[in-house]
């Protein structure tokens, strides 16, 4: 308990610090997962590491473990507990950790109940445009199914090979989930605020998957790197004077024959805001993407050092939390 508890919090600072250069390393097709599942772990065994010095704290004082109606130690075993200065910090700690995790919960519940009434009321099977400036395309996933929705203004400054490369784009973030990793990595980072940078590896990486799914086919890794470097640039010249997308969405470029007539714009925010929900096409990173593509397909990496890293990880994480939890029992009495 005196030791391995401390173990998942060290590999929390192992996880911040080493997370840029793995995910570097890890191959595109597995790189989402792969950073989502350890956050998660990450995650987990920073909230229960922590809530076990919480829970030391009550054996350290007599009144509050006779309140939670907790076995008393036996003589000489309070010697092996954090100390009880650790285990306060630790109380608070875990508090704000569960009232922010809650917050963002419901935060993120919110916005993908949004998406999931924008999704129930647009038709399925067609690519809704709407009328907007600034050039945008992004696909919007719900519970029960997801939308693929693009501005007129990025309709505009493509031609229909880009535009075609833009939607088997935004079909392959639909294919790989992806909203779902990005809801997982925020509650994540929500819970442990080391991990606040893990949301943007992961989205960076899911962007990147979606690159090379579309860009599979001969031909299209230059036009897909050249509709990010339109659409970026039309962003540059538009965004001074463009509001973000508003108005009416339809089943095509012309008119809005298919939306009903009492949907309120704000309906549509998810699809062009920062949310989780929403998976865009030109929202970071586009000059090391655009490099990406023009560089060719990737090499299959033959070391697995990732793979080892990822195993090592989890491992010292899920088996520390275990045994400084069997330790704990046993100070207890509880064996």
């Amino acid at each position: 308990m005196r030791y391995m508890v401390w173990v998942p919090l060290l590999m929390n600072l192992a996880v911040v610090c080493g997370a840029p250069a793995l995910a570097r390393r890890i191959p595109y097709r597995v790189r989402p997962g792969v950073l989502t599942g350890t956050a998660a772990v990450a995650a987990v065994g920073w909230l229960w590491s922590l809530a076990l010095l919480a829970t030391s704290l009550a054996e350290r004082l007599p009144s509050l473990g006779h309140r939670l109606d907790l076995p008393v130690p036996g003589p000489g075993r309070t010697a092996e507990l954090p100390p009880a200065a650790v285990g306060a910090c630790a109380s608070a700690v875990v508090a704000i950790a569960v009232v922010t995790l809650v917050v963002a919960t419901v935060r993120l519940a919110r916005e993908l109940a949004r998406a999931e009434r924008l999704v129930r009321r647009l038709p399925a099977g067609r690519v809704h445009v709407v009328a907007g400036e600034l050039p945008d395309a992004c696909a919007i996933g719900g519970v029960t199914g997801s939308r693929i929705m693009i501005t007129t203004g990025l309709v505009d400054c493509l031609d229909a090979a880009e535009r075609a490369a833009v939607l088997a784009h935004e079909q392959a973030h639909l294919a790989g989930r992806h909203h779902w990793l990005r809801l997982v990595v925020a509650c994540c980072a929500a819970t442990d605020p080391l991990l606040r940078r893990l949301p943007q590896l992961v989205e960076a990486a899911c962007e990147r998957w979606a690159d090379e799914r579309a860009a599979q086919p001969a031909g299209q890794r230059t036009v897909l790197a050249r509709a990010l470097g339109k659409a970026a640039l039309a962003t540059l010249r538009a965004s001074g004077t463009a509001p973000r997308a508003h108005a009416s969405a339809t089943g095509s470029a012309t008119k809005p024959d298919s939306m009903p007539d009492s949907m309120p714009d704000r309906e549509l925010a998810p699809g062009f805001g920062a949310g989780p929900t929403a998976c865009g096409f030109d929202r970071g990173a586009v000059p090391e993407r655009m490099a990406a593509l023009l560089a060719g397909p990737p090499r299959a990496t033959g070391s697995p050092a990732w793979l080892l890293m990822s195993t090592v990880v989890t491992a010292l994480v899920l088996g520390s939390c275990v045994h400084a939890s069997t330790d704990f029992l046993t100070l207890l009495r509880w064996y």
